[in-house]
Parts: C-alpha cells; structure tokens; sequence
C-alpha cells in the first residue's frame, strides 16, 4: 500500500484488508507446515524402508518399488496436507475437499482436453527452459524409477504413477490449498496453489511444468466446480506419461519409435484442441470468481508466502532442487 495514500483508506477497508491478511497467512502457515511436513515423512519412511531388510529390494525389484513408493505417495502427502486442509476448513469454514459432482459431467469431460494441452504445452516450455540451462552450463535431472517389463509390474507402476498422485495430488492441492482460497480471487487461488503444486516437485525439469499444468488443472476446476476435473487431468497427464515409457522400452528401432511417438502426438494435439475448442463452447457464461478482497493481489502474495513455516520450506526445497542441478 503507498503510504502517502495510507490514512486515505476508509478505516472499513483496512479492517477488512488486515482480516484478510491474517487469514492468508494463516492458510499460508499451515501450507508451509504441510509442505515441510511432507518432505520430512517421505524421507523418513524411505529410510525405515531402505534400513530395513527389503530395503534391497527397492534398487533390484521394479515392483517392489513401485509398491513402495504408492505407499510413500500416500502417507507423506495425505496426513499432512490432511491435517492442514482440516484445520484451513475449520478456521475459514470452507468445503476443503471438494469432491462433489461438476456443475456440468460434459463441461467436465471437455475440460481433461483443454488441460491436457496446457500440459503438452507446458512440456514444451519446460523442454525449451532445460535446453537453455544446458546451453548455459547446467545440467538437470529429475528422479528416475525402473520400468518393469512383466505385466503384473507395469500394472503396478501405471497405478504408482498415474492413478495415486491423482487422487492424493488433487486431494492436498486442489483441495487443501487452492478451495479455501478462492475466497480472495480465483486467480490468485489458481496460482498459489499452482505455486505450491510445483515446488513439492523439487527439481527444475518437474517443477516449471508443474507449475503450468498446475494453473490449468485449477482453472479447469474452478470453471467446472469439482476437484473430479482435476483427477481426469492429473491421471490422463501421468498416464500418458507411462504409456510413453512402456513404448519406449518395447520400441528397439529408433526410427519406427520416432515415428509412432510423432504420430502419437500430433494425434494427442489434434484430439486436444478439438476439446479445448468444445470445453470453451460449454463453457458458455461461466468465469472464474473474481477478487472482492479489500487487498490488492501483491499483498495477498507476500501474506502466503512470507511467513516461517513457508520460508524455511522454500530453503528445504531449494537444498533438495540443489542436488538436481550440477554445472559442466
């Protein structure tokens, strides 16, 4: 607020815009915790599981790994962004985890279309952003898991992959962290939690994308009105992810692998503009909620991000990125 201005301000509005922002950084405190508390539980069930006497076998058995890492998914994520989303919930008396019917099952369905292009499109920007990390001396990586090649196994790392991080994802942020704040602007509800979507990834090659497929899973799930939408997207990203794997894997001639994946893809382009184009046909009249607050959107930012739960887990996640990211 500038400060020439400040005495200006009706008392009313800046009541209302210190309510506001105690509110704000109260979710954001609770996010913080939730993020630190996730990063904490998945190290320390991996280490009860590498200590223990199967921990051989998550280096040696792709299954086994895949069984794993369902139940690191599950519990590290769901118990603390549970918690949070309950105590959010409770404080700001908004349906966290909205997991009711769209306002519309068409509207829905056209909408996993136009969220899976903002993916295609998001893949594309993070390859370009890894490109030019690598032009300037950076190389990135990203966590890696084994394929199986036996079909029991892939069912298992399709179900790891694809079917668990959206459901438990979609739970903690779509739910937890993006409902109760859309009661200051969907817009910046989208992008806070699209914020937090992408630094949970911890890695320069998942997070820019997250951080894009993020604002289009909650644009889609604010316009249809059910965490559902982002679900369908979140699975169909992350399916066609592990399908592109088992291809890879199966396909030995590059130039027959080469040319199924652009067949693939201009296939998957075509499919997903045609929906996008449907999605924006339902869509009719239907917006996203717009800011009321008494808080500009700059304030609204500081108050989510600065606060100690939040900061100290930026600092975590940048010291795990770190690891990701080695010069020469």
């Amino acid at each position: 607020m500038d400060l020439n201005n400040y005495y200006a301000v009706p008392p009313e509005n800046y009541l209302q815009g210190e309510k506001e922002k105690k509110e704000i950084k109260y979710i954001g405190r609770v996010a913080g915790c939730c993020i630190l508390g996730y990063i904490l539980l998945q190290n320390l069930l991996f280490t009860l599981v590498y200590i223990s006497p199967f921990g051989s076998l998550y280096y040696s058995d792709p299954t086994f790994e895949s069984v794993v890492n369902i139940f690191l998914s599950i519990f590290s994520m769901l118990i603390p962004f549970g918690i949070g989303g309950y105590l959010i919930g409770k404080r700001t008396k908004t349906n966290v985890f909205n997991f009711e019917k769209p306002v519309s099952t068409p509207l829905m369905l056209s909408a996993v279309p136009l969220g899976f292009f903002i993916c295609l499109i998001g893949n594309y920007i993070t390859s370009l952003f890894v490109y030019a990390m690598e032009d300037m001396g950076f190389t990135l990586t990203a966590p890696e898991y084994s394929v199986p090649s036996d079909t029991v196994g892939r069912i298992v790392y399709a179900f790891a992959i694809a079917v668990v991080p959206a459901l438990v994802e979609e739970f903690a942020i779509r739910g937890a962290i993006l409902q109760p704040l859309r009661k200051y602007g969907d817009k910046f509800a989208i992008i806070a939690s699209a914020f937090v979507f992408a630094i949970l990834h911890s890695n320069l090659i998942q997070a820019p994308f997250a951080l894009i497929a993020g604002i289009g899973i909650g644009y889609a799930v604010c316009i249809t009105g059910s965490i559902w939408t982002g679900v369908l997207i979140h699975f169909c990203n992350n399916l066609y992810s592990v399908l592109t794997e088992f291809m890879i894997e199966d396909t030995a001639n590059e130039a027959v692998l080469e040319d199924v994946y652009t067949t693939v893809m201009v296939t998957l382009y075509i499919v997903s503009v045609l929906g996008s184009i449907l999605f924006v046909v339902l869509k009719g009249r239907r917006k996203l909620i717009p800011s009321f607050t008494a808080l500009p959107a700059k304030r609204k930012a500081l108050a989510f991000v600065i606060t100690v739960p939040m900061i100290i887990a930026l600092i975590f996640i940048f010291k795990i990125t770190k690891e990701f990211v080695s010069f020469g």
